[in-house]
Parts: C-alpha cells; structure tokens; sequence
C-alpha cells in the first residue's frame, strides 16, 4: 500500500514522457520525482527507468508495472467519480405537490434554494401519486389527501394544515348581495378548480359536491385573476388568498361554513432511504408553514 502514491507519479513520468514534464504538470520537482521514483525500485527491487542526461526509456519489467500501474488509476478516477456522482444525486431533491398545493411550493421553494444553495431542486406539480415514490421517481410528496398511504415504505410527516375559504371581490358581493347559505351560490357565478383528484366544493355541514361552473380551470393562478377581476366566487386555500384579503381586493364569504382544514402532509420513503437533502427540505416546509400560518390567523381569523 505505501508504493500507491509512488505508482501514480510513475504512470505520471511515462505518460509525460520525462521528469521534467511530469515535474511541471504536477506542479512539484524534477528532483523529488527522481527521487520517489528511485525509491519506488529499491522498494520492489527492480529496476523501472532507463534514464541519463541523454534518454528516457522503460525496462521491461517497468512496463508490466506501469499497465497495472495506469489501469489503478484509473481506477481510483473512476471510484473517486463515481463518489462525486454519489453526492450530486444526494444533493438533488425531487419535489412534487399535488393539485392545489402548486402555489405553496411557488412561495416556500425560492426562500430553501437561498438557505440552501448547494442543493438542487426539481418541482413537478403532475400528481402522480406514490407510485412515484416507491419506484424512487421523485424524493417528497407534498399531499393535501385524508387517507394516508397504506404502506410500511412511505412515512408521512406532518407539516400542519391548510384553509379552504370561499371568496370574491368586494365589487362582485355588492353587486350580488353576499350568499348566506352554500345552496343560495348560483353556479353560473362560481369559478372551479378542475383536477382529476379536486375540485370538489367543500363547506362545513355539507357533503362535497362538483358545481357546473361559469369557469373551470387547473390553473389556479387563472382563477385568483378572475375571482379579482370579480367574475365570481370561488374556494381557494388560504395561502393563495391572504395578500388578497388584507389588502381590499377579495373578501372572504361563507366563513360560518368554512370547512375543516386539510392535514398537509410530505410523504417521503423510509429513513433508510431518504437523503438528508430531502429531510431539510422537509424540515424547511414544516418550519414555513407554521411561521405562514400564525400569520394567515392574523390576517384572517378562522371561523368560530
């Protein structure tokens, strides 16, 4: 093991062609090579170079030695690669937030990357499911879902809740008179979410429901326009809205019929496989979230 280093600088002088080179390539001395070179064949007890102030040559037996010499390191390049791409995968988180979690990620992912900016982010809002979990296709769920994954491989951490509120732009109530029951919201002035998972209506005593709505959309970012715009009501998570509501341009309705908060949850694999990347990005969110909603209280009291 100690003639290791020793084989490296005399791959390092053969490929280089002579001391003097290898000597300027490594940045060290001709000396020092010539040195650890003669070192290197007292140690084995054979001669490796053929060299004078007029030829550099190899013996045979410095030949053999340098192919298992050159083969080692390349070997060691490619362990010492293969750590380094290792440590990028364990850098990397692979986020997914389903249906209407997308603008909470918006706003909490910008804030990680700053705290954290060696490691690297990728953000998909497709809803896939924990199939993509338990096929390692991504490293955190981020799920608004009441029924947990049945399965002993995902671990679910809770990250708090989320609000639902009804709201409308202080412009649309006027002109239409504020809804005193969930059944008196007329369909024709109701803005949707549309997903194969959501868009349900939910409101505190009721069974959910699906509504035939002027305007259906994934695209959450198109509903808060039009429910500003005062095209009508709409059901959106707090998160979303609470700019909106402390500065005049929506208005919560319905709030005697707010419903219960949906637990927010990341959903990632078992200690044993996530990475410690994906743990701070967790701890990260659930450290947000609780700053985020002591201060959406404030803004918005919860229904009594």
């Amino acid at each position: 093991m100690n003639n290791l280093t020793d084989l490296f600088l005399l791959v390092q002088v053969i490929e280089a062609g002579g001391f003097s080179a290898a000597a300027s390539r490594l940045g060290t001395t001709r000396s020092l090579l010539s040195r650890r070179i003669i070192a290197l064949e007292d140690r084995l007890g054979a001669r490796l170079l053929h060299r004078n102030a007029r030829q550099f040559a190899i013996t045979p037996t410095g030949e053999r030695v340098y192919r298992h010499a050159a083969a080692m390191c390349e070997a060691a390049t490619a362990a010492e690669q293969a750590a380094m791409a290792e440590g990028a995968a364990q850098s990397l988180v692979r986020i997914e937030a389903q249906g209407l979690l997308s603008p909470l990620v918006a706003e909490l992912v910008p804030g990680f990357a700053t705290a954290h900016a060696r490691i690297r982010l990728s953000v998909s809002t497709g809803g896939t499911g924990v199939e993509a979990l338990l096929r390692q296709q991504t490293d955190v769920i981020l799920s608004l879902r009441e029924t947990l994954p049945d399965s002993g491989d995902i671990v679910a951490r809770s990250l708090g809740d989320v609000r639902l509120v009804t709201i409308a732009s202080p412009e649309l109530v006027r002109r239409l008179g504020e809804p005193e029951h969930p059944a008196r919201l007329d369909e024709g002035h109701c803005l949707s979410y549309a997903s194969e998972t959501s868009g349900y209506w939910m409101f505190r005593g009721l069974a959910p429901r699906r509504r035939n709505a002027r305007m259906a959309s994934a695209d959450l970012g198109a509903l808060l326009a039009a429910a500003r715009a005062g095209v009508g009501f709409a059901q959106l998570p707090l998160f979303m809205v609470a700019n909106d509501i402390a500065a005049g341009r929506l208005r919560t309705v319905l709030d005697a019929f707010e419903p219960a908060p949906l637990p927010l949850h990341a959903l990632t694999m078992s200690t044993r496989v996530v990475s410690d990347a994906t743990l701070n990005f967790v701890r990260f969110v659930q450290k947000s979230v609780l700053e985020m909603s002591e201060r959406w209280q404030q803004l918005v009291p919860g229904r009594a």
